[in-house]
């Protein structure tokens, strides 16, 4: 990415307002299941540009000077950023709330979860290398009377941009029950 892009991009960021979201619309799928599952939420592919936009809004003081050393550091990668949801995050309307736990729960759901997903990005039917993957746990808010709980996972797949061409791009998703979830992004519409 040329400097001016980048500080484009830094700019477009510190905006953070409807011209930063609509730029960034087109990068995040959502994605409905009612099922009572481990499931997907959003899938969302984020370009080097896009990267620099989305730190940048998402960072409050966020200085130019660390968003270029942070881009040369990462050098040019594609993330695809994948929200996965345990269904206890999304109670049933018609359902009466829960009642807060009078004991610690003897049942945990492993942070690890997400492991029982499949992940693959493909290109013309080809399934592009990751350069690693990451995950980080999404945990609900803790209350006075109920502790923090797992609602879910990010896990976050790296590609080296020169690995992806500037074409359609397919995620597929496999759920724990042999779900398939497919999702395509156009990465020559997208900067």
């Amino acid at each position: 990415m040329t400097p001016a892009a980048l500080h484009e991009a830094y700019i477009l960021g510190q905006r953070n307002d409807p011209l930063t979201a609509k730029f960034l619309a087109p990068y995040v799928k959502q994605i409905s299941d009612n099922s009572q599952a481990p499931h997907i939420a959003e899938i969302q592919v984020l370009t080097p540009f896009a990267q620099v936009v989305d730190l940048s809004r998402r960072t409050s003081g966020y200085p130019q000077e660390q968003a270029d050393r942070e881009y040369h550091q990462r050098g040019d990668t594609v993330v695809v950023r994948i929200v996965l949801m345990l269904p206890a995050a999304y109670p049933k309307p018609d359902a009466p709330p829960a009642p807060p736990p009078s004991a610690p729960s003897t049942v945990l759901q492993p942070e690890n979860f997400w492991q029982n997903f499949r992940f693959v990005t493909k290109q013309h039917g080809k399934t592009i290398p990751t350069r690693f993957i990451r995950n980080k746990p999404i945990y609900s808010t803790p209350t006075k009377d109920t502790p923090a709980v797992l609602d879910g996972a990010t896990v976050l797949l790296e590609y080296d941009a020169k690995d992806l061409a500037s074409e359609e791009t397919v995620v597929e998703v496999t759920t724990p029950d042999s779900k398939l979830i497919t999702v395509t992004f156009d990465l020559k519409t997208l900067r």
